[in-house]
Protein backbone atom coordinates (compact mmCIF):
# COMPACT_ATOMS: atom_id res chain seq x y z
CA UNK A 1 0.00 0.00 0.00
CA UNK A 2 1.26 3.63 -0.72
CA UNK A 3 -1.01 5.21 1.21
CA UNK A 4 0.43 4.24 5.42
CA UNK A 5 -0.02 6.24 9.15
CA UNK A 6 2.48 6.16 12.10
CA UNK A 7 3.37 8.53 14.98
CA UNK A 8 6.59 10.13 14.83
CA UNK A 9 8.13 13.39 16.35
CA UNK A 10 9.09 16.31 14.31
CA UNK A 11 12.83 16.40 13.59
CA UNK A 12 13.10 19.58 11.34
CA UNK A 13 11.28 21.36 8.63
CA UNK A 14 12.81 23.43 6.02
CA UNK A 15 10.87 25.60 3.08
CA UNK A 16 9.99 24.34 -0.71
CA UNK A 17 9.25 26.54 -2.61
CA UNK A 18 5.83 29.43 -1.93
CA UNK A 19 3.81 27.56 0.38
CA UNK A 20 4.87 23.96 1.18
CA UNK A 21 7.48 22.09 3.65
CA UNK A 22 9.66 19.34 3.34
CA UNK A 23 9.16 17.78 7.26
CA UNK A 24 11.88 15.26 8.78
CA UNK A 25 9.97 13.00 11.37
CA UNK A 26 11.51 9.94 13.29
CA UNK A 27 9.07 7.57 12.63
CA UNK A 28 7.92 4.72 15.04
CA UNK A 29 7.97 2.09 12.62
CA UNK A 30 9.24 3.71 9.33
CA UNK A 31 12.43 5.08 10.96
CA UNK A 32 13.61 8.62 9.17
CA UNK A 33 10.92 9.55 7.09
CA UNK A 34 11.17 12.93 4.57
CA UNK A 35 8.12 14.41 3.40
CA UNK A 36 6.24 17.36 2.02
CA UNK A 37 3.95 19.48 3.67
CA UNK A 38 1.67 21.09 1.33
CA UNK A 39 0.62 24.85 1.95
CA UNK A 40 1.69 24.64 5.17
CA UNK A 41 3.30 28.02 4.92
CA UNK A 42 -0.69 29.54 4.42
CA UNK A 43 -2.21 31.70 6.96
CA UNK A 44 -5.17 29.26 6.61
CA UNK A 45 -3.29 25.96 6.46
CA UNK A 46 -4.73 23.61 9.64
CA UNK A 47 -1.67 21.69 9.94
CA UNK A 48 0.90 23.60 9.70
CA UNK A 49 0.73 24.46 13.73
CA UNK A 50 0.65 20.94 14.53
CA UNK A 51 4.10 20.26 12.24
CA UNK A 52 6.55 22.73 14.35
CA UNK A 53 9.87 21.32 15.27
CA UNK A 54 9.67 18.91 18.77
CA UNK A 55 6.16 18.04 18.10
CA UNK A 56 4.53 14.42 18.84
CA UNK A 57 2.19 13.42 16.00
CA UNK A 58 0.39 10.68 14.41
CA UNK A 59 0.36 11.42 10.54
CA UNK A 60 -1.17 9.79 7.59
CA UNK A 61 1.63 10.03 4.49
CA UNK A 62 1.42 8.28 1.14
CA UNK A 63 4.65 6.87 -0.14
CA UNK A 64 6.91 8.58 -3.13
CA UNK A 65 9.85 7.51 -4.38
CA UNK A 66 12.29 10.14 -2.62
CA UNK A 67 9.70 12.00 -0.74
CA UNK A 68 6.68 10.75 0.87
CA UNK A 69 3.67 13.26 1.29
CA UNK A 70 1.28 14.19 4.06
CA UNK A 71 -2.25 13.67 4.18
CA UNK A 72 -3.43 14.11 7.39
CA UNK A 73 -2.25 15.26 10.87
CA UNK A 74 -3.19 14.64 14.73
CA UNK A 75 -1.44 15.81 17.53
CA UNK A 76 -0.29 13.63 20.24
CA UNK A 77 1.82 15.84 22.35
CA UNK A 78 2.34 19.83 21.77
CA UNK A 79 5.86 21.49 21.71
CA UNK A 80 4.46 24.12 22.93
CA UNK A 81 6.36 23.93 26.89
CA UNK A 82 9.14 23.51 25.45
CA UNK A 83 9.00 26.01 23.41
CA UNK A 84 8.17 28.51 26.39
CA UNK A 85 11.15 27.77 27.86
CA UNK A 86 14.73 28.55 25.99
CA UNK A 87 16.58 26.35 28.18
CA UNK A 88 14.60 23.03 27.91
CA UNK A 89 13.83 23.96 23.86
CA UNK A 90 17.24 24.30 23.29
CA UNK A 91 17.90 20.98 24.97
CA UNK A 92 15.09 19.14 23.11
CA UNK A 93 17.07 20.81 19.75
CA UNK A 94 20.00 19.17 20.57
CA UNK A 95 18.54 15.80 21.16
CA UNK A 96 16.78 16.26 17.76
CA UNK A 97 19.90 16.96 16.04
CA UNK A 98 21.44 13.77 17.71
CA UNK A 99 18.75 11.48 16.59
CA UNK A 100 18.83 13.16 13.28
CA UNK A 101 22.40 12.15 12.33
CA UNK A 102 22.53 9.04 14.06
CA UNK A 103 19.09 7.85 12.62
CA UNK A 104 19.10 6.14 8.89
CA UNK A 105 16.30 7.31 6.04
CA UNK A 106 13.18 4.42 6.18
CA UNK A 107 15.04 2.01 8.36
CA UNK A 108 12.63 1.24 11.67
CA UNK A 109 14.33 1.82 14.99
CA UNK A 110 11.71 1.92 16.95
CA UNK A 111 13.57 1.92 20.26
CA UNK A 112 15.24 5.38 18.94
CA UNK A 113 12.00 6.56 18.85
CA UNK A 114 10.55 5.63 21.99
CA UNK A 115 14.22 6.76 23.76
CA UNK A 116 13.01 10.43 22.01
CA UNK A 117 9.84 10.48 23.10
CA UNK A 118 10.66 9.58 26.73
CA UNK A 119 13.57 11.84 26.76
CA UNK A 120 10.90 14.82 25.11
CA UNK A 121 8.11 13.95 27.83
CA UNK A 122 10.74 14.40 31.10
CA UNK A 123 12.58 17.52 29.65
CA UNK A 124 9.21 19.42 29.48
CA UNK A 125 8.03 17.62 32.62
CA UNK A 126 11.26 17.92 34.91
CA UNK A 127 14.15 20.88 35.32
CA UNK A 128 16.90 17.70 35.41
CA UNK A 129 20.20 19.34 34.44
CA UNK A 130 20.95 15.43 33.45
CA UNK A 131 18.43 14.86 30.99
CA UNK A 132 19.86 15.95 27.95
CA UNK A 133 23.13 14.00 29.45
CA UNK A 134 21.23 11.20 30.08
CA UNK A 135 19.88 10.96 27.17
CA UNK A 136 23.04 11.11 24.70
CA UNK A 137 24.48 8.27 27.32
CA UNK A 138 22.02 6.07 26.42
CA UNK A 139 22.06 7.09 22.80
CA UNK A 140 25.65 5.52 22.83
CA UNK A 141 24.51 2.49 24.86
CA UNK A 142 22.28 1.81 22.32
CA UNK A 143 24.54 2.16 19.25
CA UNK A 144 27.00 -0.34 21.05
CA UNK A 145 29.54 2.46 22.61
CA UNK A 146 28.15 1.73 26.11
CA UNK A 147 31.33 3.26 28.54
CA UNK A 148 32.59 0.47 30.73
CA UNK A 149 31.70 2.45 34.10
CA UNK A 150 32.31 -0.26 36.92
CA UNK A 151 36.09 -0.97 36.81
CA UNK A 152 39.34 0.51 34.39
CA UNK A 153 38.54 0.10 30.71
CA UNK A 154 42.11 -0.56 30.53
CA UNK A 155 43.23 -2.99 33.20
CA UNK A 156 39.98 -4.18 34.65
CA UNK A 157 41.18 -3.44 37.99
CA UNK A 158 38.90 -1.64 40.43
CA UNK A 159 40.99 0.41 42.14
CA UNK A 160 40.11 4.04 42.91
CA UNK A 161 38.58 5.41 39.02
CA UNK A 162 40.34 8.52 38.13
CA UNK A 163 39.62 9.33 34.28
CA UNK A 164 37.63 8.75 31.54
CA UNK A 165 38.72 7.91 28.10
CA UNK A 166 36.32 8.18 25.40
CA UNK A 167 38.52 6.54 22.71
CA UNK A 168 39.31 3.50 25.18
CA UNK A 169 35.94 3.36 26.44
CA UNK A 170 35.14 4.27 29.76
CA UNK A 171 36.85 5.19 32.89
CA UNK A 172 40.60 4.39 34.35
CA UNK A 173 42.86 3.89 37.70
CA UNK A 174 45.33 6.33 38.13
CA UNK A 175 48.35 3.80 36.95
CA UNK A 176 46.32 3.40 33.27
CA UNK A 177 45.00 6.85 32.87
CA UNK A 178 45.44 8.67 29.68
CA UNK A 179 41.89 9.95 29.67
CA UNK A 180 40.65 13.22 31.82
CA UNK A 181 40.00 13.65 35.11
CA UNK A 182 36.42 12.52 36.36
CA UNK A 183 35.54 12.93 40.05
CA UNK A 184 34.35 10.17 42.45
CA UNK A 185 30.81 11.84 42.57
CA UNK A 186 30.47 12.02 38.58
CA UNK A 187 31.70 8.54 38.14
CA UNK A 188 28.82 7.46 40.93
CA UNK A 189 26.23 9.57 38.68
CA UNK A 190 27.33 7.94 35.15
CA UNK A 191 26.98 4.32 36.86
CA UNK A 192 23.53 5.35 37.89
CA UNK A 193 22.51 6.87 34.68
CA UNK A 194 23.59 3.77 32.63
CA UNK A 195 23.01 1.02 35.79
CA UNK A 196 19.14 1.03 35.85
CA UNK A 197 18.66 4.30 38.45
CA UNK A 198 18.29 6.66 35.86
CA UNK A 199 15.25 8.27 37.45
CA UNK A 200 17.19 8.23 40.79
CA UNK A 201 20.46 10.45 39.17
CA UNK A 202 17.62 12.51 37.41
CA UNK A 203 16.35 13.84 40.35
CA UNK A 204 19.48 15.44 41.68
CA UNK A 205 19.94 19.03 41.67
CA UNK A 206 22.93 20.65 39.84
CA UNK A 207 26.08 19.96 41.27
CA UNK A 208 29.97 20.20 39.36
CA UNK A 209 29.42 16.24 39.20
CA UNK A 210 26.36 17.05 36.70
CA UNK A 211 28.34 19.58 34.55
CA UNK A 212 31.09 17.17 34.36
CA UNK A 213 29.02 13.90 32.94
CA UNK A 214 27.07 16.76 30.57
CA UNK A 215 30.19 17.57 29.08
CA UNK A 216 31.66 14.39 28.96
CA UNK A 217 28.55 13.22 27.40
CA UNK A 218 28.70 16.12 24.77
CA UNK A 219 32.08 15.21 23.67
CA UNK A 220 31.50 11.37 23.56
CA UNK A 221 28.44 11.90 21.32
CA UNK A 222 30.27 14.50 18.71
CA UNK A 223 33.16 11.83 19.10
CA UNK A 224 30.81 9.44 17.73
CA UNK A 225 28.99 11.54 15.30
CA UNK A 226 32.49 12.85 13.87
CA UNK A 227 30.89 16.59 13.90
CA UNK A 228 29.97 19.27 16.39
CA UNK A 229 26.64 19.54 17.45
CA UNK A 230 25.34 23.12 16.50
CA UNK A 231 22.42 22.74 18.77
CA UNK A 232 25.03 22.40 21.81
CA UNK A 233 27.45 25.48 20.73
CA UNK A 234 23.95 27.48 21.16
CA UNK A 235 23.84 26.50 25.09
CA UNK A 236 27.45 26.35 25.63
CA UNK A 237 26.78 30.50 24.33
CA UNK A 238 23.92 30.85 26.11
Amino acid sequence: MNQYSDKGVVLRTYKLGEADRIIVIMTQDHGKVRAVAKGVRKTKSKIGARLEVLSHVEVLLYKGKDLDTVNQVELIESSAPLHADLDRLTQGLSMLEAVDLIAEDRQPSPHLYRMLVGALNALAQHASPLVLAAFYWKLLAAEGVCPQMDKCVTCNSEAPLVAFDMIQGGVQCRQCRTGVSISPAAVLLLQQVLGGQLNFALAQSATPATAEITHLATQSMEHHIERRLRSVAMIELG
